[in-house]
C-alpha cells in the first residue's frame, strides 16, 4: 500500500475510534460510540473468548458498550496470561479454541463463519460467526492478539442488523490495540548472575582473608 494510502487508512480510523482507553497494560481505541461498562455488571464473567489451558489465568479487563437496549452492541477485553505465538495453524487453531469457548463453556450456539490472520503493528487472528440469542441474530468478531509471555483478546458482539455500519470502526479499535508485556530479567539469566555474583564474592572473601592474614604474619 502506498504511504498515502497508508494515512489516509490510519486517519480514518482515528476519526472513527475515540480516545484510548488503558487498563492493565492496554491501550486500545474502542469505537467513537462506546463507553466503559459499570465493571461490577460483568464480575464473574467468563466470556473471554477463548478458551484456556488448565492452570492459565484469563480475566475481563475492560467492557464497553454503545447503549442500554438490546439493540446495543459490546466490546469485552481481555487478557490471557500465556504466550499466543503465530504460526502456520494459528489460524485453525484460533477457529478450535474459539468455538469451543463458545459452545462448550458458555453454551452458545456459536456459527464459525472465517477466521482470518492480520498482520501489522496489532498483529492477530480474527474469528467471525454468529449467535442466536432469542429471537435476535448477533454477530461476533473475536481477535486474539500474539503476543507473550500474556495476550490480550478483544470480542465484539453486535445486532447484525447494524454490522455493516460498525465494520470499519471494529476493525480501527482493533488496529489500534497495543499491550505492554511485563520487563524483567529472564529467570535463567538472573540464576546464572546470581551464581556469578556469589561466586565473585566468595573470591574476594578469599582474598581479603588471605592478605589479613600475611599482615598479621608480618
Amino acid at each position: 500500500m502506498p504511504p498515502a494510502a497508508a494515512l489516509l487508512v490510519v486517519l480514518a480510523g482515528l476519526e472513527l475510534t475515540g480516545p484510548p482507553v488503558l487498563h492493565d497494560g492496554l491501550s486500545v481505541r474502542p469505537p467513537r460510540a462506546f463507553r466503559l461498562a459499570r465493571m461490577d455488571l460483568f464480575h464473574g464473567t467468563r466470556v473471554t473468548g477463548e478458551a484456556a489451558a488448565e492452570g492459565v489465568s484469563r480475566y475481563l479487563s475492560a467492557a464497553l458498550m454503545d447503549g442500554d437496549g438490546e439493540d446495543a452492541a459490546s466490546m469485552l477485553v481481555s487478557v490471557v496470561e500465556a504466550p499466543l505465538e503465530p504460526g502456520p495453524n494459528a489460524r485453525d487453531e484460533a477457529a478450535t479454541n474459539v468455538t469451543r469457548h463458545l459452545r462448550d463453556e458458555l453454551g452458545l450456539d456459536f456459527v464459525l463463519e472465517r477466521a482470518d490472520v492480520v498482520t501489522g503493528g496489532a498483529a492477530r487472528v480474527e474469528v467471525r460467526g454468529q449467535v442466536r440469542e432469542g429471537a435476535q441474530l448477533r454477530k461476533l468478531l473475536v481477535a486474539r492478539f500474539f503476543g507473550a509471555p500474556r495476550h490480550a483478546v478483544v470480542v465484539f458482539s453486535v445486532p447484525s442488523g447494524r454490522w455493516d455500519a460498525l465494520g470499519p470502526a471494529l476493525l480501527g479499535s482493533l488496529d489500534s490495540l497495543r499491550m505492554d508485556q511485563p520487563s524483567g530479567t529472564p529467570r535463567l539469566f538472573a540464576w546464572a548472575l546470581a551464581v556469578l555474583v556469589g561466586a565473585a564474592l566468595l573470591i574476594s572473601m578469599g582474598l581479603w582473608r588471605l592478605r589479613q592474614g600475611r599482615r598479621n604474619a608480618r
